[in-house]
This record gives C-alpha cells, structure tokens and sequence, in this order.
C-alpha cells in the first residue's frame, strides 16, 4: 500500500480535485520540454468516475501513446449539472484546449502540468 510520503503532487491533486466536484472529464495534453518552450504533442480526454489512478497508472497510460513526452497538462471539464462531459461537448472543449495552448503556452498555468515524475510544473514568460 502506498504511503502519504509517496504520492506524487500529481496523486494529491487528483485526490483533491475528485473530492471538490466528484466525477469529471479530463483533458490531457502531451508535452515536449525544451529550453526555451513547452510543446504541445498529443491530447485526449478521459472522463474520470474516481480517484483511484495513481501517477504510475496515469504514466503508463500515457506512455502508450508511443510519444516521447517530458511533460503533461491536465485541464478539468465538467458538465452543465457537474458530472463529466458528454462526448460531443468533451471533443469539442479539447479543442478549445488545444488552441489555448498553442495560441499561449502560459495556459498550461491553468490546468496543471506534470513532469514525468508527477511533480508539479509551471510555465513562465522567458524575456527575449
């Protein structure tokens, strides 16, 4: 069994994140980290009924998309009622998350973003 002391920020958020609104659909953007940007590569959604998936899990899942990645962002969506979103809506958010984040990649700050270690990252404005 896991102890405290080994979660990841990653394990904390989610934890707290399902106990403040129950169920929800997840966005998640795959990252590539470099010194100078922050690269979005894949997406997907997930609609997530529980808080069980641990950052190992959630890892393993992602590297199944056979994308080399340093880092991953993760944007909650729920339903008009709360709740996760319908597929229809789900799709057509992620899309709205993707251009977020290729239009301004400091939008990663509004969801929460991951190295592969599930540490918590930020993304901030690097003077040219």
């Amino acid at each position: 069994m896991k102890t405290d002391t080994t979660k990841t920020d990653f394990d904390h958020w989610l934890a707290a994140q399902f106990a403040e609104t129950g169920p929800f659909t997840l966005f998640i953007l795959l990252i590539r980290i470099d010194q100078r940007d922050a690269v979005p590569l894949k997406s997907s959604y997930a609609h997530l009924i529980g808080a069980e998936t641990s950052w190992t899990e959630m890892r393993r899942l992602l590297d199944s998309a056979r994308t080399p990645w340093d880092g991953a962002a993760f944007f909650v969506g729920l339903g008009q009622a709360g709740g996760p979103l319908p597929d229809e809506a789900a799709a057509r958010r992620l899309k709205d998350v993707e251009a977020d984040v290729a239009n301004d990649r400091l939008a990663l700050n509004r969801g929460r973003f991951f190295d592969r270690e599930g540490r918590q990252l930020r993304i901030d404005e690097v003077a040219a």
